[in-house]
């Protein structure tokens, strides 16, 4: 069903993928800003007059139940977006999600920027593999994307977004445990010919350009809409040695859709998405070293201190000195990412009397490569005598169909909803691993190679319905069979650099050609069970008890002593909330307390393997995660509004053995403690039209990158992200004839602490990345057409 976002605040409706700006644009729009505000006491008295009525909060209107509901009646934790807020505060790209959303962890992929990794009331995937499925589920216009590659994209012509907490799959197409992001695209419309013309300029020489175009064919029977969006950026990361730029961006993204309503009761959306990177690292830089390796960094990477000296291991080396703004490096690996997909997808509703059917169906082709240079240093020579580097690889293509049907019974006392979905996934997924430090003398240096050709097929049927016991009181049960197939033929050696010559085969597999093939079968009855209670017409109380399941898999990379299989993880969480639309609507107080334990659960650890690394997957045997989410959001005036939102939660490892050795003091990976965000958003009209103006400010606490809870102090603080916010800003003019002018600023306080980090536990030293430097910029936008 198609997700409707209305809601009644003072934010400007204008979609924006906006980035930066450079100084001399920057200064003029700002001037011209700036007299507008000066202005503000000329407002017209009539637009004073309009505005006499003293505004309320709107109706934010959500689909978490498969039904188009009041967000307010629903008995379930969601945060959500409309489509303009989310430009309004500064969101680009999915990974922004998470500086608003109390309680949710979005992190880049280590070598693969376009993947999202996603983490939710302490269901964590920190790892990026075919073999493995993500903790949190990501929808786009109901089709599920299976894989964290891509998912960091540019959000373009979004209607809304809504990011639901907690075990799903009684109303889903993939069973989750930590929960699910629902992303909606704006569908074609009759209401007559209409676009969007944007424009961005920024530093690091930034340029955005977008267009939105939607025309009806024939009226109301088929229509149109186009959307199209590229976008630049200049690497802020300097190669001492090369001269060369990295983390910059080139990005284009394109999405057609077509409506089709035949007859009043059939409609068909029909959608092609397009998308593409090609990007110059991640540069990468040595931010830990200790021991041996620690004094050969130190003589070929930029984080050397002045006049410090260190033998000459390898001949020819370059020593580097850190630069003064932490952002030079030394690489030899030549990284780089190049990134697409292609998604096609169509949706089909038939309402029938008593209800509504629905099926979904489509296909998604991802594909990656990349290299990336994880000692952050230089020898001098080409990527073949890099120090220690890896490359990735990625063809992935899924398709799926899913049937849902939503009705009601009982004179409409009983709603629900039933469905099935079926699955299938193939392709591969490698990553290959160079070192220096452990040449072979006299055959040079070698590297290890993991490929996984992967077969997956999932199917799984669910139901959930809500009887309304009284007007004010419901119960609401839910309950899914899932069984997932995963198979996969391992391709895991080590081989001569550049010969490639095989010489050993990793994880007991059988030379000369080191391949195996391995299927495993898993099966779940997940459910869930809540009661709500509406105190007044605008309280609602609830509480739920739920049973999630991620699937079980195998490890791609397998180690020397062959261990394969990872099992299922399973998640029993007990909830319980508050909603609340007080003092008249002019505040809203959105609360949930939960309390989970994890059987089983995944947790991806990087281990040794003959010389040099690699990650796999183990099953922590239980875990406990306690927490509390806030939303908050207030009018204190026809011109002033507030939002609040904040979390905390503590994690804890019950039991977890690994060979044998109690490791229950491990660091729970990309979990904040605590965190919170303020808003404050202006809203008046002036002469020049309606002025707006917004900060965001988003605060985390420290979290951990990798497991590893032993260590010195500074190894510690290598593997933390530390606690750290950062400062969002935009003011804006709509003139009232289609034209909008903003300037903005994303990190405005130039936070550049860690962002993330990677121990490279068997070589001793952590390689990582610091936050993106302060952007800024003006966007101008038109629209056109019908309103």
């Amino acid at each position: 069903m198609t997700k409707r976002f209305n809601t009644n605040h003072s934010s400007v409706q204008s979609p924006s993928g906006a980035q930066a700006c450079k100084f001399n644009i920057l200064g003029v729009s700002a001037a011209a800003l700036g007299a507008a505000i000066i202005g503000l006491p000329a407002v017209a008295q009539d637009a004073a007059d309009a505005e006499a009525t003293a505004r309320r909060l709107g109706i934010v209107t959500v689909t978490a139940r498969k039904v188009e509901e009041n967000l307010q009646d629903v008995p379930v934790a969601v945060t959500a977006f409309t489509g303009a807020e989310l430009v309004e505060k500064g969101v680009v790209q999915v990974n922004d999600l998470a500086a608003f959303t109390p309680g949710l962890t979005i992190r880049e992929g280590s070598s693969n920027p376009t993947a999202s990794i996603f983490s939710m009331r302490g269901q964590v995937q920190n790892d990026v593999l075919a073999t493995l499925d993500p903790s949190v589920g990501t929808y786009v216009d109901g089709y599920y994307w299976a894989r964290a590659y891509g998912l960091n994209i540019d959000l373009l012509d979004i209607e809304g977004v809504q990011v639901l907490k907690g075990p799903q799959g009684t109303l889903f197409g993939r069973n989750t445990t930590g929960g699910a992001i629902l992303i909606t695209t704006a569908d074609p419309n009759f209401d007559g010919m209409s676009g969007t013309l944007e424009a961005s300029l920024g530093n690091l020489s930034a340029q955005t350009y977008k267009g939105i175009f939607n025309a009806p064919i024939i009226n109301d029977v088929l229509a149109v809409r186009g959307a199209i969006q590229m976008s630049s950026r200049d690497g802020y990361i300097n190669d001492l040695v090369t001269g060369e730029d990295y983390n910059n961006r080139d990005i284009s993204n394109a999405r057609a859709k077509i409506l089709y309503t035949p007859t009043d009761s059939i409609r068909l959306v029909l959608s092609g998405e397009w998308f593409d990177q090609n990007m110059n690292g991640p540069g990468s830089g040595t931010i830990y070293a200790a021991g041996l390796t620690g004094a050969f960094l130190a003589g070929i990477n930029p984080l050397a201190a002045p006049g410090t000296t260190f033998p000459v291991v390898i001949p020819d080396y370059v020593n580097v000195v850190k630069g003064s703004d932490g952002d030079d490096v030394a690489l030899d690996a030549n990284p780089f990412l190049r990134a697409s997909s292609q998604t096609y997808n169509g949706t089909l509703t038939w309402d029938v009397e008593g209800g509504q059917f629905k099926l979904i169906a489509g296909q998604r082709k991802v594909k990656s490569a990349g290299v990336l240079d994880l000692d952050g240093g230089s020898l001098g020579g080409t990527d073949v005598t890099s120090m220690h580097a890896t490359g990735s690889g990625i063809s992935l293509e899924q398709s799926s169909i899913e049937g849902q049907y939503a009705g009601s019974l009982l004179e409409d006392r009983l709603s629900y909803v039933v469905g099935a979905t079926y699955f299938e996934e193939t392709g591969f997924d490698k990553t290959n691993t160079r070192t220096l430090l452990f040449a072979v003398p006299g055959a040079g240096p070698f590297e290890l190679n993991y490929r996984g050709d992967i077969d997956n097929t999932s199917v799984g049927v669910y139901a959930q319905g809500t009887y309304d016991v009284t007007d004010k009181l419901a119960v609401t049960a839910g309950v899914r069979y899932s069984e997932d197939e995963k198979g996969v033929t391992t391709n895991n050696s080590r081989s001569f650099v550049p010969s490639g010559v095989v010489f050993f085969c990793l994880g007991g597999q059988t030379p000369p050609n080191c391949q195996e093939t391995y299927s495993d079968t898993f099966d779940d009855v997940s459910y869930t069970l809540g009661v709500d209670y509406k105190l007044t017409d605008n309280v609602l109380v609830y509480t739920k008890y739920s049973r999630g399941y991620r699937s079980g898999g195998q490890n791609l990379r397998l180690n020397g002593t062959g261990d394969l299989d990872f099992d299922p993880e399973i998640v029993k969480e007990i909830e319980a909330g508050f909603k609340g639309d007080l003092l008249d609507n002019r505040l809203r107080l959105n609360v949930a307390a939960f309390t989970n334990e994890i059987d089983d659960a995944q947790r991806s650890v990087i281990i040794a393997v003959g010389g040099a690394n690699a990650t796999v997957v183990q099953n922590a045997a239980k875990v406990k995660n306690t927490g509390v989410e806030v939303e908050l959001t207030a009018i204190l005036n026809d011109y002033f509004s507030v939002q609040a939102g904040a979390s905390v939660i503590d994690s804890e490892y019950d039991e977890y053995l690994d060979a044998g050795v109690d490791v229950s003091d491990r660091h729970f990976i990309a979990i904040p403690e605590s965190e919170f965000n303020l808003a404050a958003i202006y809203s008046a009209p002036i002469e020049l039209g309606q002025l707006t103006g917004r900060l965001d400010y988003a605060w985390r606490d420290e979290y951990f990158n990798s497991e590893v809870s032993t260590g010195s102090d500074a190894l510690q603080d290598a593997i933390a992200s530390p606690a750290s916010g950062a400062l969002n800003a935009r003011v804006g003019i709509d003139f009232g004839n289609g034209f909008e002018l903003a300037v903005w600023g994303r990190n405005v306080l130039d936070n550049r602490d860690n962002r993330t980090s990677l121990y490279i536990s068997n070589f001793g030293y952590v390689s990582g990345q610091s936050r993106e430097p302060a952007t800024y910029g003006i966007t101008g936008t038109y629209r056109f057409g019908a309103k």
